[in-house]
């Protein structure tokens, strides 16, 4: 498979005529789950409720990984039973049963910085509806 493998993917976000969804920021989000497209350090600013949340855009897989560590390390038998979990519907996929992939329904970040108003908060990682994003642009905000 190549990154042409996901154009007709990016096509139907485009052509979409769902008014909840936005196809170019869909269009980030289906590049971090899609095995062959090097959608790697994209850097967005997300506007949500008047706070702004800075962070790369990362995979569902990479966030569940980031996720579960840090789970870890606040509850070692809550992350064995999330793991676990994860285990069998990733089983059922391997055995044709059942499809689990990415949920469109949201955008995961890592290295994020949450800003509002003068306050500023660093965060390892975000998960967060695609549908509360009100604007949203690539890079992160300049000094001024």
């Amino acid at each position: 498979m190549s990154w042409r493998d996901a154009v007709p993917a990016a096509l139907r976000m485009l052509l979409q005529r769902d008014e909840h969804v936005d196809p170019h920021l869909e269009l980030l989000r289906l590049g971090a789950e899609h095995p062959d497209v090097a959608a790697e350090d994209i850097t967005v600013t997300l506007v949500l409720d008047g706070a702004l949340v800075t962070g790369t855009v990362i995979s569902t897989e990479a966030w569940e990984r980031l996720h579960l560590a840090r789970l870890g390390e606040q509850d070692y038998d809550l992350r064995r039973v999330a793991k676990e979990a994860l285990a069998h519907l990733d089983d059922a996929v391997e055995q044709g049963r059942r499809r689990r992939g990415p949920d469109r329904r949201f955008l995961h970040l890592r290295d994020v910085t949450v800003r509002s108003g003068q306050s500023a908060y660093a965060l390892p990682t975000w998960r967060g509806p695609v549908a509360a994003v009100g604007g949203w642009t690539l890079g992160g905000p300049g000094r001024g």
